[in-house]
């Protein structure tokens, strides 16, 4: 029998203001707030594990945490963790400090000034745990010990109240099994797929969750329940599972849902030279034209990997769009000897993500799979899945109908679906297919008239010995073939029996389609707000114009000669952010003692220039001055030293 599980929901309230640290930021900022997707302050599962794990170190010794929270290279931590997330964006609170001159001399030192983001004590975030029953009373306790989160905990910031409480969620009905299961996923959690065997202190993800991935990740939780039979329907390939790949938004119904990785045919326009001082990359963007290769006659660009086209039904239009990743910095520990932590940095896709997989099979094994997969069909229990094991839960399923074959003509277009493994006659793995080795994949009776193609790297990891795969060689996904023949109808009823190409499709490999012609595209989905039409090397070169005429800050100044501190140009950045409508005006006339810098003819042009600028865009030019007034104080101290 099965342990129970439990899930858990934490809540954290803090006492006092926080930190929530995430490493060091530009932008007149220098110790930002994490924040996730949506621009909210986020505690991440990492930090809260760690301080959790500290606690247990203190009051049961370092055997016994690990027996909670695993161990490096061995026993894997049972109790999963999500973020804690807030469900809305306080207003930050600004702290600055600077070092003194020396002790007994209270002076600031210069070009020391130091700023970081606080959230605001009052700030409630939500997350939750999956554990087993038994381990709920030691959480219990654990949670009892922590008193703090965030960076500076020992000088009383970051003080919290933690709350365990009981997750009372509805699960849905499994259904009755057919051949084809249609799962909507989605990530609770920032989640990276490695894509290299050998990562440096950029550690790269995938932009969708490959299906040995996928199917490791079911097989793992059979395993940690002790049924081993069950997982062996997915490794010794009985039944199959596809790509996860990502969607742009979790659709109404899953039946109807196409998404494929972007065609290599469907191709851009490169972008044109510019005159004057900035490069192309710094000129406003221009809205993205798609293309069909096939019919260009200019040299025009692929498209990028982790591009997608997707439609929710036959009769929409297709659109493309990329899934949202976020680079998040990390410290650690290679050698536990080590004294220094190394600073690296993870690739992620952003959490709330939703995929969509299939899993393929007989009526009779996909039944034996899915009685023992009951708690993750039905949401009760979350899947673990790329590195460290990010939460996944399954947000909807279907059991659908095999799609029936297609009918292309005489002549169509095969684009591979998912990468291809397939060896050549000494079993090495191709990098490219040409006429031979395609009449050798697909049969006598099929010709190729044009190609796109493209290789790529196949890495993977096995959690069972610990060990990296040996990588091989595949065709990129998204690669098109042009053939015709007589051989096109049976392909066709191959890919509508879910019989696919090369080696390892039970993980994912060897997908195609057929179409007549490509997909098309009607509009293009964007994955993270951006700053609209106007580029960042743009803005710093017309506030280092502001700079110019401005000058540096003085060391002193009275009276009418006083100009802002930087201080205060960093608080008009702060109100700017926030959208305080008296921002500006506010300075143009200032009513109290202190803010009399502002009315000093070179701050009151730079605010009237300031005016002049579009509202959402004030607060980055800014910073952007800030950052040259930091610049200008550095060279003057230099010079007088």
């Amino acid at each position: 029998m099965s342990e129970k599980w439990v899930r858990q929901m934490l809540t954290a309230e803090f006492l006092s203001d926080a930190h929530l640290g995430s490493g060091s930021g530009g932008g007149g900022i220098d110790a930002l707030v994490a924040r996730d997707r949506h621009d909210r302050p986020v505690v991440w599962a990492s930090h809260v594990e760690g301080v959790l794990r500290d606690a247990a170190r203190r009051l049961h010794g370092d055997e016994k945490a690990g027996e909670f929270f695993g161990r490096a290279g061995g026993k894997q931590q049972r109790a999963v963790f999500t973020s804690l997330y807030a469900k809305d964006n306080p207003e930050s609170h600004i702290w600055r400090s600077t070092a003194r001159e020396a002790f007994d001399n209270r002076a600031p030192k210069d070009d020391t000034l130091r700023v970081i983001e606080y959230v605001p004590k009052g700030t409630k975030l939500v997350g939750e745990v999956e554990l087993p029953a038994s381990q709920l009373d030691t959480l219990k306790r654990l949670v009892q010990e922590v008193d703090a989160l965030g960076g500076g905990r020992s000088t009383g910031a970051g003080r919290v109240k933690l709350l365990l409480s009981e997750v009372t969620s509805s699960s849905r009905k499994v259904g009755i099994p057919t051949g084809r299961l249609v799962l909507l996923l989605k990530n609770r959690d920032p989640l990276c797929v490695t894509a290299t065997a050998t990562p440096d202190n950029l550690i790269p993800s995938l932009s969708f969750v490959p299906g040995r991935t996928l199917l490791g990740a079911v097989a793992a939780w059979l395993i940690a329940e002790g049924d081993r039979a069950t997982a062996t329907l997915l490794t010794s390939g009985k039944v199959s599972v596809s790509d996860a790949l990502p969607l742009p938004q979790a659709p109404s119904k899953l039946d109807g849902v196409e998404v494929l990785p972007a065609p290599l045919s469907l191709q851009s326009e490169k972008p044109k030279g510019a005159a004057g001082e900035l490069p192309w990359w710094a000129q406003p963007p221009a809205a993205t034209k798609r293309l069909d290769a096939w019919g260009a006659r200019e040299k025009l660009k692929r498209p990028e990997d982790d591009l997608f086209v997707y439609r929710e039904s036959a009769s929409a239009p297709w659109t493309t769009y990329r899934p949202a990743r976020r680079v998040r910095l990390r410290n650690g520990r290679p050698d536990p000897k080590q004294a220094d932590a190394s600073l690296f940095a993870i690739e992620q896709i952003v959490e709330e993500t939703h995929f969509l997989a299939e899993l393929h099979g007989s009526v009779e094994e996909l039944k034996k799979l899915a009685d023992k997969l009951a708690p993750v069909l039905e949401a009760r229990r979350w899947l673990r899945a790329g590195r460290a094991g990010a939460p996944v839960e399954v947000a909807q399923l279907a059991w659908l109908n095999a799609p029936g074959a297609m009918k292309p003509g005489g002549t169509a277009r095969l684009t591979l679906t998912s990468d291809l493994l397939v060896r050549d006659e000494h079993l090495r793995w191709r990098t490219a297919l040409d006429a031979d080795a395609l009449k050798a994949l697909l049969g006598e009776d099929v010709q190729l008239r044009e190609l796109l193609q493209d290789s790529t790297m196949v890495h993977g990891f096995n959690g069972t010995s610990r060990l990296w795969r040996m990588p091989a060689a595949a065709i990129r996904r998204g690669s098109v073939f042009e053939i015709s023949g007589a051989g096109v109808a049976k392909l066709a009823e191959h890919a509508g029996r879910h019989e696919w190409l090369g080696e390892r499709t039970h993980e994912g490999f060897g997908r195609f389609r057929l179409d007549t012609p490509l997909p098309g595209v009607t509009s293009e989905v964007g994955s993270l707000p951006t700053v609209p039409n106007v580029a960042e090397e743009a803005i710093a070169k017309k506030t280092k114009e502001w700079f110019d005429a401005y000058g540096s800050l003085p060391k002193s100044g009275t009276g009418s000669d006083r100009r802002p501190s930087l201080s205060q140009w960093l608080d008009l950045a702060s109100d700017l952010t926030r959208g305080d409508a008296s921002a500006l005006s506010s300075r143009l006339s200032p009513t109290t003692a202190g803010a009399k810098g502002w009315k000093h003819r070179d701050a009151e042009v730079v605010l009237k220039k300031l005016q002049a600028v579009q509202q959402q865009q004030r607060a980055l030019h800014v910073r952007f001055f800030v950052r040259w007034l930091r610049a200008g104080s550095r060279e003057k101290t230099k010079g007088a030293r």
